[in-house]
């Protein structure tokens, strides 16, 4: 899959104004795909203050038509309201429609961060996902709903490696175990976690060949530390950070039903190898 081209700010807004635009006529000539009607849980008060979330080292991927009819995306990424707004506290704003465009591997709509920074798993590092999150709409049905994940780059960027889940108010992470097919490990983190609470996460590759996973509440924090499956060893990844969302469209229904996802904190960090 070609990469997206890098765009300065001023012509990465000029692209997220034309998708703004874009958006408009979609809406009108698919009304039912792309309206917004929040039915969501109120999100409490950010828990502390904190600076802005940084969108330099990402690209952003819409659930509107770009290149060839796939998943729009901006490099750097910007806000595009209502997909991804910047809040006035500081917060940053995900939604996520059931019905949508899709990229090419994926046969569900996201609005989702890609980092622009690759690294070769288990070597270097530690190499870091941190994030602060409350969920406040689940899709209909199973309400799955992915919010965090070291994803394949390169020759692999069509393979997820590793997910974090949250449904049913559960939170877990699902780990491949091969480069293709559906064989995974899934390891559960938080339990009883409702909708509007403000939870912690960490997705780091340590640089030894393993893993670990934390997420944490208020009282209430599980870590997990596992090995890099063999065959993602030495494998091109990046982290991928937002709203997506796993709902299975329905067109009589797709009015309104998608995810809401807002973060008040968001950063990667990662460390080449000696």
């Amino acid at each position: 899959m070609r990469a997206a081209p890098r765009v300065t700010r001023s012509v990465a807004a000029g692209l997220a104004f034309a998708l703004v635009a874009g958006a408009v006529w979609w809406g009108l000539a698919h009304p039912t795909k792309v309206r917004y009607q929040p039915t969501a849980v109120p999100v409490f008060p950010v828990p502390v203050p904190r600076p802005p979330i940084e969108l330099a080292g990402w690209k952003l991927v819409l659930p509107l038509p770009g290149e060839k009819g796939h998943a729009a995306n901006i490099t750097p990424a910007v806000p595009v309201p209502p997909w991804l707004v910047a809040q006035p506290d500081g917060t940053l704003r995900f939604w996520a429609p059931v019905c949508g465009v899709t990229t090419p591997n994926s046969e569900h709509p996201r609005t989702e961060l890609n980092s622009l920074t690759n690294f070769k798993a288990g070597t270097g590092g530690p190499h870091s996902l941190t994030a602060t999150v409350a969920i406040s709409q689940v899709p209909s049905g199973d309400g799955d709903i992915i919010v965090g994940q070291i994803h394949g780059a390169d020759d692999i960027s069509s393979v997820p490696f590793v997910m974090l889940r949250y449904s049913d108010g559960e939170l877990r992470v699902v780990v491949k175990n091969k480069q293709s097919g559906s064989d995974s490990e899934k390891y559960p983190l938080l339990t009883q976690l409702p909708l509007g609470t403000w939870f912690d996460y960490a997705l780091t590759d340590n640089g030894d060949g393993t893993l670990t996973f934390a997420a944490g509440r208020v009282g209430d924090i599980k870590q997990v530390r596992i090995p890099i499956p063999e065959p993602f060893r030495g494998a091109t990844v990046r982290f991928q950070a937002g709203d997506y969302q796993q709902g299975e469209p329905e067109p009589a229904h797709c009015a309104g039903d998608g995810a809401l996802v807002t973060f008040a904190a968001l950063r990667q960090t990662t460390a080449p190898a000696p």
